[in-house]
């Protein structure tokens, strides 16, 4: 099937302005190289400045070299108009012996494997040779059926493969795909950070090569929405995500889906869609419908900052003792996702004896039962690293297991996240 993926790429993204043969044979004649592995992508924002990382070539994905470097990665096209950088150490000739019916031997590219007519369209214009049937055998000794095609699932697979990668790209080029945001310490020095994860009143930031929590009002970014919508959390009524598209338009590529109470920041807000920064390292900017969106400033917080523990311990790490995180302080509110034990939180509402806790963590704006929050000191610095636990106490029974099978009670409170 790899052998195809070439010509599956063409009719794909074939340029209107020009006829298929011409470019079928344009590229099929300097698409002799492939990746040997899955390797990762990067392209310039704008065509100009740093390389950026949009994604990952699977393992024998053909491409054609350019010639250029940039950053100790060489230039390739990976399909007609679209280009970028991968790891020259990955990228392997790739060509085939064909034996003809009547004895003759070629050289063609691999990527033209058992396809009749791909292979006819190359044999005539390179040396006048037409088939009309029979076999023929590659380079390894295997025959070939020459009216072999790929299967529709096939087909679809890889026609889905190739059209989101070009999107993603072209969306990096016309949306950035990280927004440059700096931190503003006590002395009103700015320092450029790298966003891991947004919250309302604390967000994981790299800050001077160093993962670390800092207040979210200390961090600022060039937006055009108003200083009161700077912020947004994912909150859709019936869905536990949303499309992040590459356009402003219900037709444009879908990105990814964005888990709901997800923080994201805003970069330019429209009736219907609102150009956003999920943060996902792997993601370029996109548009997410307005409606979804609950819209926030970015002003300093109160909250106190705690850990995620049980019986104030977080020894007990692992799979079988996470805890929930909820849309709303209800038993019966959507389940988001699990942390797990020693998960730094930050608590922005609650007060001792409530049942559920508003906080910010690992990206969402959400809500905890209060039995899992142990409160951590602020350390010196900054702000708090990821606090990891005093490791004091032991669990008590067993109580791991009731972070994970845990059943809560009836909705008390009615905690809501507030627009």
């Amino acid at each position: 099937m790899k052998r195809r993926v070439f010509w599956i790429l063409m009719a794909v993204l074939l340029l209107a302005a020009a006829s298929a043969s011409a470019f079928e044979l344009s590229f099929a004649q300097t698409c002799w190289h492939k990746t040997s592995r899955a390797v990762t992508l990067y392209v310039q924002a704008d065509g100009q400045g740093d390389l950026i990382d949009v994604g990952t070539l699977p393992a024998g994905f053909y491409v054609r070299p350019t010639g250029d470097t940039m950053d100790g990665k060489d230039g390739i096209a990976y399909n007609f108009e679209t280009y970028g950088y991968i790891d020259g150490s990955a990228i392997v000739s790739c060509s085939q012996s064909v034996a003809l019916p009547d004895g003759t031997v070629v050289q063609v590219p691999e990527a033209i494997g058992n396809n009749k007519s791909a292979l006819n369209l190359y044999l005539e214009a390179e040396y006048g040779i037409t088939l009309s049937g029979g076999t023929y055998t590659d380079g390894s000794g295997a025959e070939h059926e020459l009216n072999e095609e790929l299967t529709e699932e096939e087909l679809a697979a890889l026609e889905g493969e190739a059209k989101y990668l070009s999107a993603k790209a072209k969306a990096a080029k016309k949306n950035g795909f990280s927004t440059p945001t700096v931190y503003r310490d006590d002395n009103g020095a700015e320092t450029p950070v790298q966003v891991v994860s947004m919250g309302l009143a604390r967000s994981r930031v790299v800050l001077n090569g160093e993962e670390q929590l800092v207040e979210t009002w200390r961090l600022s970014w060039e937006t055009e929405a108003p200083e009161d919508k700077v912020l947004a959390v994912i909150t859709p009524k019936d869905s536990p995500n949303v499309r992040m598209r590459t356009a402003e338009s219900e037709k444009a590529t879908i990105l990814d889906r964005i888990q709901t109470t997800r923080v994201v920041q805003v970069i330019k807000i429209g009736k219907n869609w609102t150009l956003v920064d999920s943060n996902d390292d792997l993601l370029p900017r996109g548009y997410i419908s307005t409606p979804v969106l609950s819209f926030y400033p970015n002003i300093r917080r109160d909250y106190k900052p705690a850990m995620i523990a049980i019986n104030g311990s977080a020894k007990a790490k692992g799979p079988d003792n996470m805890v929930r995180i909820r849309e709303k302080g209800s038993g019966k509110s959507r389940e988001v996702t699990k942390f797990d034990l020693g998960e730094p939180l930050t608590v922005l509402t609650g007060e001792d004896g409530d049942e559920w806790l508003e906080v910010d963590v690992g990206g969402f704006h959400a809500f905890i039962q209060s039995q899992f929050v142990s409160y951590t000191s602020e350390n010196s610095g900054v702000t708090a690293k990821k606090e990891e636990a005093a490791a004091t106490g032991e669990t008590a029974g067993n109580g791991t297991a009731a972070a994970a099978e845990y059943e809560e009670p009836e909705e008390k409170r009615g905690n809501q996240l507030i627009p």
